[in-house]
């Protein structure tokens, strides 16, 4: 099969549009994600670079309205009571609910998780490859019209949430994927390039 080495203009430039146009996103219209735009998403994300072809990504999917959705609720719930310290009582029973009404709401969950390596080195190249493939997913994602947050905090803390999913105690957390359609516009600003490059 030849390999195609150069690419129409309007194919370049929808590229780099949904590189400077997908936000993260955390408020979602209540409209379901099908399963084949999921589908897409994750398919996309097994394209992300990875050497040595170790293919370190570990996915979860976790539906809506499901019992697993609701222990992780709980989970969620526990961690941010115990650990979000306020001397509020009240600010604290607050931002407990929150995060676990967060969690209920969300169209579509995802954990995403990255298997360790033979040695330090791969185990670094297999999560550094396993954000590339996050980075996949959310640009599918938005070419679907679907925006996705990224945590690393309150979702992705409990410490019973891998056996929950079912992930080996190995693998290590990268992400938990708030996802769905955007309830709002999104805006955000990047510094230039050229404050944060050194041409030498």
């Amino acid at each position: 099969m030849a390999i195609a080495v150069g690419m129409v203009p309007q194919a370049k430039q929808a590229i780099l549009d949904a590189l400077r146009n997908r936000r993260t996103c955390r408020s979602f219209t209540s409209e379901p994600v099908p399963r084949g735009v999921v589908d897409a998403m994750l398919e996309a994300a097994t394209w992300a670079p990875n050497h040595r072809l170790t293919n370190p990504w570990r996915f979860f999917v976790v539906e809506n309205g499901g019992p697993v959705r609701h222990k992780i609720a709980e989970l969620v719930h526990e961690w941010t009571y115990q650990n979000v310290k306020n001397p509020n009582e009240e600010r604290r029973v607050q931002s407990a609910e929150q995060a676990k009404q967060e969690v209920l709401i969300a169209p579509v969950m995802l954990y995403v998780f990255t298997v360790p390596g033979r040695d330090e080195e791969e185990t670094t190249e297999n999560y550094a490859a396993t954000c590339c493939a996050v980075q996949n997913l959310q640009i599918a994602a938005h070419a679907h019209g679907v925006a996705v947050g990224w945590s690393t905090g309150k979702p992705a803390k409990p410490a019973a949430l891998p056996s929950l999913l079912g992930a080996d105690p190995s693998w290590r957390l990268v992400a938990a994927l708030f996802s769905g359609y955007p309830a709002q516009e999104l805006k955000q600003e990047r510094k230039p390039v050229s404050e944060v490059t050194k041409w030498l």
